[in-house]
């Protein structure tokens, strides 16, 4: 009886580490890549910033991702996936580690996530978080050929000098977004109404999502003047459900 019950006990966690299994379609903890080396598929990088596996910092294990970005677009520093694993989904939801040496200055707008791909509309969209006032975190919209760039401000400034959560949530059916800082809801779409426009009205001041065909992290300033930045991320993870 006492090995028909264990053997129930172990069928039963098996179980149990199955379904919860089956939320998560990605995670990566950086530990497999070669160290001072960019990662490797499915990531490949983007922008003349310096993208590269670094040992000098980790929340957890011995490696992260290290982002040295500079001044302007061009000199942005990013890793991007292309993956069905997302394109067939109506929502998704992120989580990684995050250490920033130091955030942009006032009035220079960053992004740090960003996912995009083509509307069903016909026009490609991209759909961010990042921040630009007194480095408080800012959600923007960015469309093109149609011109948008759509912008949601927040009052919760981005940890620096620290390692912290940050967990999203992307949802096209709803045009919904959600951003927690260490477990915080700093921002959501459709629930928040401060500091919230458009520089251009070609969408009618919506915020049409797109078929997730991209997910992009790191670190870009779009504006010139604000010096060179430098973080880290670790543990990412994607998930079908909200994570804990």
């Amino acid at each position: 009886m006492k090995t028909i019950r264990l053997l129930i006990v172990a069928i039963l966690l098996l179980f149990i580490s199955c379904t919860k299994n089956t939320t998560i379609i990605f995670q990566d903890d950086f530990e497999k890549y070669e160290s001072q080396k960019q990662p490797i598929s499915p990531w490949f990088t983007s922008g003349e910033g310096l993208v590269y596996v670094d040992t000098s910092k980790s929340y957890s294990g011995k490696q992260s991702i290290c982002f040295e970005s500079g001044e302007g677009f061009k000199n942005r520093a990013f890793i991007t996936m292309e993956s069905e694993i997302i394109t067939s989904l109506d929502r998704f939801y992120g989580s990684m580690y995050m250490f920033v040496e130091e955030a942009s200055p006032d009035g220079v707008h960053w992004t740090m996530i960003q996912a995009s791909g083509k509307t069903p509309n016909g026009f490609h969209s991209e759909i961010r978080y990042g921040g630009q006032h007194q480095k408080r975190i800012m959600a923007n919209y960015d469309t093109n050929p149609i011109k948008t760039d759509c912008w949601h401000h927040t009052q919760f400034k981005i940890p620096e000098k620290k390692w912290f959560s940050v967990q999203w949530f992307f949802d096209r059916k709803s045009n919904n977004a959600k951003l927690r800082i260490d477990g915080k809801l700093v921002h959501e779409l459709n629930a928040n109404d401060i500091d919230k426009g458009c520089l251009a009205n070609d969408n009618n001041q919506k915020w049409t999502f797109p078929i997730f065909e991209q997910l992009t992290l790191g670190w870009v300033d779009y504006q010139k003047g604000g010096g060179s930045r430098k973080i880290w991320i670790d543990d990412v993870i994607l998930s079908k459900e909200k994570l804990d």
